[in-house]
């Protein structure tokens, strides 16, 4: 068993795992946050983008990195 979520391609991916984690986290601060459940700090936008662009960049980079290395042909 698996503790990583696996990518579009089938594979386990650990920059999926915590950029579908901290959208999911993001989301429920975001609920929390909107129906003012005390202790929780208000929803901070600047916060969010700090910590989902670095992962996002990560994943999405990591995925465009990996389309054009296996299309281009090896050289002998």
């Amino acid at each position: 068993m698996s503790l990583l979520l696996k990518n579009s391609d089938g594979k386990p991916s650990l920059s999926y795992t915590m950029v579908y984690t901290s959208f999911v986290v993001s989301l429920i601060w975001f609920a929390l946050s909107v129906f003012k459940i005390p202790h929780v700090k208000d929803f901070d936008v600047t916060t969010v983008t700090g910590f989902l662009t670095p992962l996002m960049a990560l994943y999405f980079g990591r995925r465009w990195n990996e389309k054009t290395n296996s299309s281009e042909e090896p050289t002998s």
